[in-house]
């Protein structure tokens, strides 16, 4: 009887401590989702033997461009899933971002693992979108002799039409723009921001939210379409997104520019440099703001 009591207590502890774990990881993802980001990484760094805990500090140093810590951190995960297919993604994502940014010798030495991590998740997941846009994007930027291949790029943007619409259409853009076919691309974005207009349930990430806004006012297209999914970038931007509200700022000045609104233009030329005060692209706009 006392031994089955013992157990008893044991257990009823385990699930107690389980419990409040999973209550301070919860406080953590509050924190995170608010913008918190060093506060919830306070806490998430107690936790560093949870998979969940661990893909939340990776996503946090993603965010911040530490790229070799969110690489070590995803790393982990993927040594104790090698079949998560986001955990893949998420890797192969870090280690391009480290390329992309880093040394012509870092890419090359890094690429072989990109196209792994990333093929792989592609693989894993059959309905994985960020992983065939990401594919695109490299087959098409890497030259021929490092393995691009404007076909294989194809292929993954055609397996994006089954999956979704907006994501196919921004892929087959991205194609186009990248071997200078600019009316084929123009064409593209003008279809993906109208059927996103449409079918709003087809932003299934903010991200997608800028890639349409940034096709607006580079394209100058759709420009009230485009002023909307900007302004929803902002409103949802958080610690998952690539660009900084300095370039949403950034594209919804050059919009009012060429809709000949220098005082708007001004005003968000200007949120965006307070933002990011060392922004040579905004300075730069504001110039010709300036000239209007």
């Amino acid at each position: 009887m006392l031994t089955y009591l013992r157990s008893l207590i044991g257990v009823f502890c385990l699930i107690a401590f389980s419990s409040h774990a999973q209550n301070n990881l919860n406080v953590g993802v509050e924190k995170l989702e608010r913008g918190e980001i060093e506060q919830a990484k306070s806490i998430f760094l107690n936790f560093k033997s949870n998979p969940e805990a661990v893909e939340y500090l990776g996503d946090i140093e993603s965010f911040k461009k530490n790229w070799d810590e969110a690489i070590s951190y995803y790393e982990t995960l993927v040594e104790k899933e090698p079949n998560n297919a986001m955990y893949n993604f998420k890797l192969g994502g870090a280690m391009g971002m480290k390329a992309y940014y880093g040394s012509k010798l870092q890419a090359g030495l890094l690429l072989g693992d990109i196209k792994k991590y990333l093929r792989r998740a592609a693989e894993l997941d059959p309905e994985h979108q960020e992983a065939r846009r990401a594919l695109v994007e490299l087959y098409m930027q890497l030259p021929g002799i490092l393995g691009g291949s404007k076909t294989i790029a194809e292929s993954y943007a055609s397996d994006l039409d089954r999956i979704n619409e907006v994501d196919a259409l921004l892929a087959d853009a991205y194609i186009y723009r990248t071997v200078e076919y600019k009316e084929l691309a123009v064409s593209k974005y003008e279809e993906a921001i109208n059927l996103a207009s449409r079918k709003p349930g087809l932003i299934s990430r903010n991200y997608l939210n800028y890639e349409l806004g940034e096709a607006s006012a580079m394209y100058e297209i759709q420009l009230e379409k485009g002023k909307y999914f900007l302004d929803e970038y902002l409103k949802n931007y958080g610690y998952k997104d690539i660009k900084s509200p300095a370039w949403a700022y950034l594209r919804l000045a050059q919009i009012a520019r060429t809709q000949n609104k220098p005082d708007a233009a001004l005003k968000w030329i200007d949120k965006s440099l307070k933002f990011d005060p060392d922004f040579v692209k905004a300075q730069e706009e504001k110039v010709r703001i300036q000239r209007l």
